[in-house]
């Protein structure tokens, strides 16, 4: 008897550790796996933005600071994509999003936008990417729970401590997007449309 409880466990701790070792790759990989999704949809909207820019820009000849704040944020963010940390995209998809922001409350009070088919093309084609970019962000930030929490519960947080496993950080809503989208849903609350 004592020595089949001695076979088990010599058998069972191995077995458990590489269960829960294959487990914390897994979960690990998936949170590349999302986040390497953001970046698709965040390249994506960098590379609408010159164009939508550039459109509005010949249906409005003035107004150039709008335009030249959107250009240099999208700079930045495709630098921060490139060459930064997950701090620097969060804080430079931040200063995008405001600008754009900017550029979508300005082209709803002026008609000559509003009215280019190009310009409302590509205002729903950058919609829809920051639909996805939303979608990516969800998936990805579920990824980052549910591997945090294998990294806090036992039997993983023992194999996790030692291994090379350390905690992944959200992809966090800025507070400009936050409250955007709180206003967003006070308006649609009220009967109103969101306004883009």
């Amino acid at each position: 008897m004592f020595t089949t409880i001695v076979i088990l466990i010599i058998i069972g701790v191995p077995v458990t550790f590489a269960i829960c070792q294959n487990g914390l790759v897994a979960a690990r990989e998936k949170v590349s796996e999302g986040w390497a999704g953001i970046t698709v949809q965040l390249k994506r909207r960098h590379a609408l933005v010159p164009n939508l820019a550039q459109a509005a820009q010949t249906a409005m000849q003035h107004e150039n600071a709008i335009f030249d704040r959107l250009l240099e944020a999208r700079q930045a963010a495709a630098a921060a994509l490139t060459g930064g940390g997950q701090d620097a995209v969060n804080e430079a998809e931040a200063e995008l999003t405001a600008a754009l922001n900017q550029f979508a409350g300005y082209a709803e009070d002026t008609p000559e936008i509003t009215a280019n088919e190009n310009i409302q093309l590509l205002q729903k084609q950058l919609e829809e990417t920051e639909d996805q970019i939303a979608a990516a962000r969800r998936l990805y930030n579920g990824n980052v729970a549910a591997y945090n929490t294998k990294l806090d519960q036992i039997p993983w947080s023992f194999v996790a401590k030692r291994g090379d496993f350390q905690k992944a950080r959200l992809f966090e809503v800025s507070q400009s997007e936050m409250q955007k989208i709180s206003q967003d849903v006070v308006l649609s609350d009220l009967g109103f449309g969101a306004k883009s």
